[in-house]
């Protein structure tokens, strides 16, 4: 009696931890419908990218990616669409001159196909630094940033910053600069940060309106956050 008593306890133990860890799942497809602040709406959206697909139409991403309610609905649905009609390997295939056009359209897909391109030419931080001085236009300064956010990201081995250097960089006055150290400050916080969702929530709300590109290494982590 006392080990079937036993076990009906450590029975109901698992049952009950199962339905907490139930209750505790986060509602993506909830935050997206109703979430205005962007990056924490982003954050969401971008883990439906592979749901939208599968229960959308082309057409209806297309309404959604242009006039969705919240910036979610809109990022998961242009995401969707980028990755249905091929994604970055419909873009490496145009010239040089093509993709630039479109990065000075603001194209940031454009921009990445053509430093993916360029990658070569960019395997040291002192190039990569050349070449996001001398770029003019916003969509090539921010990828120029997150190829160099590598670099400055935890574990490189040329051109590491520590994160309270990130954190100095990130609120700085360059823009390269500042999307290189949210790019590397997602990644510190994803290897070693014990935020939970609500407390990365509230440090995106803290920074949204003031501090965009530390807003946006925190919607990365809460995407990672999310995923899991």
């Amino acid at each position: 009696m006392k080990r079937n008593g036993l076990r009906a306890l450590v029975l109901a133990s698992c049952v009950v931890a199962l339905f907490s860890l139930l209750g505790m799942a986060v509602d993506l497809n909830g935050i997206v419908a109703n979430e205005l602040i962007p990056e924490i709406s982003n954050a969401a959206g971008l883990n439906l990218v592979d749901q939208y697909i599968i229960d959308y139409t082309v057409e209806e991403l297309t309404v959604l990616a242009a006039a969705g309610n919240t910036p979610g609905i809109k990022l998961a649905a242009d995401r969707a669409l980028f990755d249905i009609s091929g994604g970055l390997f419909t873009l490496i295939v145009m010239t040089d001159e093509e993709l630039l056009a479109l990065a000075a359209a603001g194209d940031l897909d454009a921009a990445d196909a053509y430093i993916f391109n360029a990658r070569t030419g960019l395997k040291k931080v002192e190039a990569v630094e050349a070449a996001l001085a001398a770029a003019t236009d916003d969509a090539l300064i921010r990828a120029y940033g997150k190829l160099l956010g590598g670099f400055y990201g935890p574990g490189s081995p040329v051109g590491m910053k520590t994160e309270a250097e990130l954190l100095v960089l990130v609120d700085g006055e360059d823009l390269g600069l500042r999307v290189a150290a949210a790019t590397a400050l997602t990644t510190y916080w994803i290897i070693g940060s014990e935020l939970t969702i609500p407390q990365v929530e509230a440090k995106i709300l803290d920074a949204t309106l003031y501090k965009p590109e530390l807003a946006a290494a925190y919607q990365g982590f809460l995407a990672y956050l999310y995923s899991l």
